[in-house]
């Protein structure tokens, strides 16, 4: 036994106790990193910043127009799946039938100003304007002025005329995929000062800047939980 623990050699790291050091420091650093970043990040995205020709739906609209966007939301989407299923559009007249604000005169439209609509259908897509309760051709008028929309065309319901105090006119833009195809993709709501405002000959966005109108931004459901709490500016 004594042989054998003569025979037994500690050889210890010369560089051991540096080697401590390093691992204590790195593990410091990185919860230094950790602390400073949980410290500076904001600790609530802020709303979207509107451009200079947009306008934020709940913090930028009056208590009409905001009751008016918040019904084009979801008509918007009403007409897309109408689209989609039938290739035809919603006709007002339709609209009376399945009581679709902000269209359908009851009580809401007549407290919201009685706002006077007109759909104006896309020169390019003149086979797809029946909406499907109706077989009247559709107004060649407004085709003539909604040749030059966007796209392959582009589907407005149109709202002016509002009696209601402070009140704008309003523009629901239905935008189409591309050639060939009659989907709707996307559907934007447009709001000018004026409630007697002109229909605009072209509804680019870039024309429509330029005769007054406004982009509404809506707000998702969170942000206007987090805005009434406010957490929000």
């Amino acid at each position: 036994m004594a042989s054998l623990s003569d025979a037994i050699t500690v050889v210890r790291p010369r560089s051991g106790r540096w080697e401590s050091l390093a691992l204590l420091l790195a593990t410091l650093a990185v919860i230094a990193g950790v602390a400073g970043y949980v410290a500076l990040r904001p600790q609530k995205a802020g709303p979207p910043i509107p451009l200079s020709w947009q306008v934020r739906s709940f913090d930028g609209l009056g208590a009409v127009d905001q009751a008016i966007h918040s019904a084009l939301l979801p008509a918007g989407e009403e007409i897309i799946w109408f689209n989609n299923d039938t290739g035809g559009w919603i006709t007002l007249e339709h609209a009376q039938k399945l009581l679709l604000p902000p269209f359908y005169r009851d009580g809401f439209w007549k407290t919201h100003g009685e706002v006077q609509w007109q759909l104006i259908l896309p020169g390019t897509h003149q086979a797809h304007g029946l909406s499907g309760d109706a077989h009247a051709p559709a107004d060649p008028s407004a085709n003539q002025v909604s040749q030059a929309t966007q796209g392959q065309g582009a589907t407005v319901y149109y709202g002016a005329g509002g009696r209601a105090t402070g009140q704008s006119a309003y523009l629901l833009v239905i935008g189409h995929a591309h050639a060939g195809v009659m989907w709707a993709n996307q559907a934007t709501i447009w709001v000018h000062p004026d409630p007697n405002a002109p229909y605009p000959g072209i509804v680019k966005p870039e024309s429509l800047v330029g005769d007054g109108w406004r982009q509404v931004i809506p707000y998702d459901g969170t942000s206007e939980v987090e805005r009434v709490k406010g957490t929000q500016p």
